[in-house]
């Protein structure tokens, strides 16, 4: 029996296990106007109005619990795959849920919830074959995005035979379980100026985002 998409209820994964080399400080840790939120706990917040489970931080800095103003039950956890880089963080993240989860980087400001519905909407949906589905990917410029994606646990063996073959490119496991691909227009249609997929991964996009956020609370 297919899950509603209605009922389709989401862990949230958070992977904040990169060193931020090209941002010189963690991007987790961002200040967002106009409280200086933590840019982690600001994206929990966008994302409370699904019907989420867990938040669980993929993380091996040992001082961000402490810093991340996140709800008191998320749950931190440290990389499971050292030098695996994201793929070794995503697998580390499934390994702690059961069903569908919300896999994202730590350093998108403007991550909607109105992307990740659609997302998993197509997640509670089967496929042409009536199979389910293992991962939700969307495609930007002609590029998945794997850290803005929906996975389920069932990912997981694919992922780990990977990384047993000493592969780190994030996408090598897709070929292996049932990914649907979204398109750009379907995306479009949620997330018009796809502002969802805008990261923060250098100190000059961090400020090209900040107009972006702020005219989102002048509206």
């Amino acid at each position: 029996m297919t899950e509603s998409a209605d009922l389709l209820r989401l862990d949230l994964i958070i992977n904040a296990g990169g060193e931020s080399r090209r941002m010189g400080r963690p991007k987790a840790l961002l200040p967002v106007p106009p409280d200086a939120t933590p840019l982690i706990a600001h994206m929990a917040r966008r994302l409370a109005g699904l019907p989420l489970g867990r938040v669980i931080v993929v993380t091996n800095d040992p001082g961000l619990p402490a810093q991340a103003q996140l709800p008191a039950q998320a749950i931190f956890v440290a990389d499971a795959y050292p030098d695996t880089g994201t793929l070794g963080g995503i697998a580390t993240g499934l390994q702690q849920i059961n069903g569908w989860a919300i896999v994202v980087a730590c350093d998108l400001p403007l991550v909607s919830p109105a992307v990740f519905a659609l997302l998993a909407r197509f997640a509670a949906a089967p496929d042409a074959t009536a199979n389910q589905w293992d991962a939700i990917v969307p495609m930007v410029d002609g590029y998945a995005e794997p850290l803005h994606a929906l996975y389920h646990r069932r990912c997981l063996p694919a992922i780990e035979s990977q990384l047993a073959q000493g592969q780190r490119r994030v996408i090598s496991f897709m070929s292996d379980v049932r990914t649907r691909y979204v398109t750009e227009p379907e995306l479009r249609a949620v997330d018009p100026r796809l502002h969802s997929f805008v990261n923060a991964n250098t100190p000059e996009a961090w400020q090209a985002a900040l107009p972006l956020l702020a005219e989102e609370t002048d509206r």
